[in-house]
């Protein structure tokens, strides 16, 4: 019986030494490069052509994703004329760029009055974590990333409502739209009775409740996640859109950026991230929407967000400060042999004549990776083999 134990305990030792020394980690399988390369055109494009006033608060958050500093680099002065305090997205937007901008979102002077924006956005959120009865989820979320940068007190309460708010299909929402005069064709308004799942909305779901509480929030945002493969065909979405695609992987990448490099979200033999990469204009460095070479502002922002995202980890922990994740993806170097070789070293050694075998067996003794684990690993095996017959047969002798 002792013998026994031993022989266990020796067979167990090896066989977890074996697993060990033959691990080999995973690399990313997706082509970072290009990824830097795109990202890299679309903030020159931005340096070039500046902000636009249609987007003015989401081309700065854009360029801020893609690891620039605006209030080095772009026109900044029109910053606080472009926040609405009677929009809770408008005072959102703003607190986020405040933080990113480096200025005090509690001071601003906004048409000429001096405004506490995170004063303004947290009395808004009522008892329940809602920003409104009808606000929406869309709304509902840019609010708690808001939250977020400035680590209010408010940010769980928002974040607990919007995890119980999302569709029976896994989707954050957005409301419809109704004609209420079917002879007017300016007659729409918002239809409070229809909850629109979209991928859009749901990427900024599983970005806020990632940042919020990966742990605490997982089974929620695991049917977002799931909601996102359900309704994926070329791209995320109806169709395949630059925006959508974008949202949509801004989340996944803030969820856990691996899966998404490494091809969990594959799909017709596609990445995500190159669905998103085959709407820029890579002589300009932009995104269009309908046709190529078109300039769209919001398909811009929205791509370019998410390269940031994916290359630097979620733009909102940039305006927190802290908390980042996610090490920013950068470009391997070429290595360079010196152009000076060191002297060589006087050898007193007998000359010895190295014969072809040994310089096989030389060059056999310096490959490294996988080929050397398997050698290893084979070895191993056969001395456990080995091993084995041999206390095998001091067992039978002591019986």
């Amino acid at each position: 019986m002792k013998m026994k134990k031993i022989i266990c305990s020796l067979m167990i030792s090896v066989l977890c030494f074996m697993t060990a020394i033959s691990g080999v980690s995973a690399a990313n399988t997706y082509d970072t490069a290009k990824l830097l390369d795109a990202a890299e055109k679309v903030k020159a494009y931005y340096k070039e052509n500046g902000l636009s006033d249609t987007s003015y608060l989401d081309d700065i958050i854009a360029y801020e994703a893609l690891g620039g500093e605006a209030e080095d680099d772009l026109d900044i002065s029109k910053f606080e004329s472009q926040i609405y305090v009677t929009s809770v997205g408008s005072i959102s937007k703003g607190i986020i760029v405040a933080k990113l901008l480096k200025k005090d979102p509690t001071n601003l002077i906004i048409n000429g009055s001096q405004v506490n924006l995170v004063s303004e956005l947290e009395n808004k959120v009522d008892d329940n974590g809602c920003f409104g009865a009808y606000e929406g989820n869309n709304i509902d979320i840019w609010g708690l990333l808001a939250l977020e940068t400035v680590s209010s007190s408010k940010t769980e309460l928002v974040a607990n409502h919007i995890s119980n708010d999302i569709n029976p299909d896994g989707g954050f929402w957005n409301f419809g739209w109704k004609q209420e005069n079917p002879d007017d064709p300016y007659s729409w308004v918002i239809d409070t009775d229809s909850k629109l799942s979209t991928c859009d909305v749901t990427g900024w779901g599983i970005e806020a409740l990632s940042i919020a509480g990966k742990n605490k929030y997982s089974s929620t945002i695991q049917k977002a996640i799931q909601y996102l493969r359900d309704n994926q065909n070329d791209g995320f979405g109806y169709s395949a859109n630059p925006n959508t695609q974008a949202c949509a992987v801004e989340g996944l990448s803030v969820y856990n950026r691996e899966l998404l490099l490494n091809g969990d979200y594959d799909k017709n033999n596609k990445n995500p991230i190159d669905v998103l990469l085959s709407f820029q204009n890579t002589d300009k460095g932009n995104f269009w929407y309908y046709e190529l070479g078109e300039d769209n502002d919001y398909a811009t922002q929205d791509a370019a967000r998410a390269l940031g995202t994916i290359i630097n980890g979620s733009v909102i922990y940039k305006a927190k400060g802290s908390g980042n994740p996610d090490k920013p993806l950068v470009k391997e170097e070429p290595k360079t042999e010196p152009t000076t070789p060191a002297e060589p070293k006087k050898d007193t050694t007998p000359t010895q004549t190295t014969t072809s075998a040994q310089t096989d067996k030389k060059a056999t003794a310096v490959k490294t990776g996988d080929d050397t684990n398997v050698i290893i690993y084979v070895s191993l095996s056969m001395m456990s083999a080995g091993l084995f017959l041999v206390l095998k047969k001091e067992y039978e002798r002591a019986h």
